[in-house]
């Protein structure tokens, strides 16, 4: 099934495209996969793609003969001398105006399970619980899944945070079922099956993981079947959805406090999500308040520090300041201290409190 238009916005496209190129050249496997599934592009030399490829590939999974018949349409819809529902219907979606969406349904019943440019499905891109039902009740299918295997709408919800979302579509369906949405949804007696007698992890738990990213702006990275790594990425979104009960069976199985998956630490995930009694719970198990990772395309190399000061969590703060945390660190990509985050996003007052 062709992908349905998120956007008319040429410069909403080559951004993510140009940053395809660069990726299967450099050698991840998704990329790759993209422009292998295209027949013109099948004995392409990944190393050798450019954002040339790249937007013919996407042209083509949206059903276009090519990027010029892509682009021409979609400077149609700009102009209003063409339509397409699609743009304004994940729009409502992701807006959660309820109304606009039973609207949309109500005129193209079959939007309720495309798939837009960003590789996700309406039930990708709720951000409420009363969205995700009222897309299953119209239809939608909680097993369709982006390009990274696993990557099902529970999953997404998982990964972003979204508890009350993810419950709502669990309780249709718990694919992928492993081990991730297990500690996702707090789901004790879960966790305790993805164990064999010997305390292994069963290969179902470990099972479609390639799917990390809630959206194409997020780095590189690829997941391995190492028992380790599957515990502690199982914390990390624990900690993400703070699920305390969950956190401490899987430390009680193996999983560590300063683990990492996808250049995250719990700590991390948690102040990302302003989980505090989680973050205060990380802390008294030893975290580090100091330790650095990655959270999308433009959080490198930061501090829960960062983070806090970025989203204006003044609980978060002070017990990061309590902890020792450094007020003076550094990021990896803008090199600001948090006081520079808290003020380029709109805390000015935190701000001129921090040092």
């Amino acid at each position: 099934m062709p992908l349905r238009l998120y956007s008319h916005e040429i410069a909403f496209h080559t951004p993510y495209l140009a940053m395809l190129a660069n990726e299967a050249a450099d050698g991840f496997a998704e990329a790759r996969d993209r422009f292998a599934r295209v027949p013109r592009f099948a004995d392409l030399d990944p190393s050798r793609a450019s954002l040339v490829e790249a937007l013919e590939v996407s042209a083509i999974e949206h059903g276009f003969a090519d990027w010029l018949e892509m682009e021409t349409r979609m400077r149609e819809i700009r102009s209003g001398r063409a339509e397409e529902r699609s743009i304004d219907f994940f729009h409502h979606v992701e807006g959660a105006d309820l109304e606009a969406v039973a609207e949309h349904l109500d005129t193209e019943p079959g939007l309720v399970n495309a798939v837009a440019s960003t590789q996700k499905s309406a039930l990708h891109s709720v951000g409420s619980a009363e969205m995700a039902e009222l897309l299953l009740e119209r239809g939608a299918d909680p097993q369709i899944e982006t390009m990274l295997a696993g990557g099902t709408a529970l999953m997404h919800a998982i990964i972003w945070g979204w508890p009350d979302v993810a419950r709502v579509i669990a309780a249709r369906d718990r694919a992928p079922g492993n081990l991730r949405v297990a500690a996702g949804l707090n789901d004790m007696a879960a966790i305790e099956a993805a164990f064999d007698t010997n305390g292994a992890l069963t290969e179902g738990a470990k099972a479609n993981r390639a799917y990390y990213r809630p959206n194409y702006g997020w780095f590189p990275w690829a997941p391995n079947d190492d028992d380790q790594e599957v515990l502690d990425e199982a914390l990390i979104l624990t900690a993400t959805n703070g699920h305390l009960e969950a956190a401490r069976l899987l430390v009680s199985k193996g999983a560590r406090i300063e683990g990492r998956a996808y250049e995250a630490t719990p700590l991390l995930r948690a102040t990302f999500r302003n989980r505090i009694e989680m973050v205060d719970w990380l802390l008294d198990q030893g975290a580090d308040p100091d330790g650095t990772g990655w959270l999308g395309g433009h959080a490198k190399g930061v501090t829960a520090f960062h983070l806090a000061a970025a989203d204006g969590l003044v609980e978060i703060i002070e017990r990061l300041k309590r902890a020792g945390a450094n007020p003076l660190a550094r990021d990896d990509l803008y090199h600001s201290t948090p006081a520079g985050w808290a003020r380029f996003h709109g805390h000015p007052k935190l701000a001129e409190q921090l040092p």
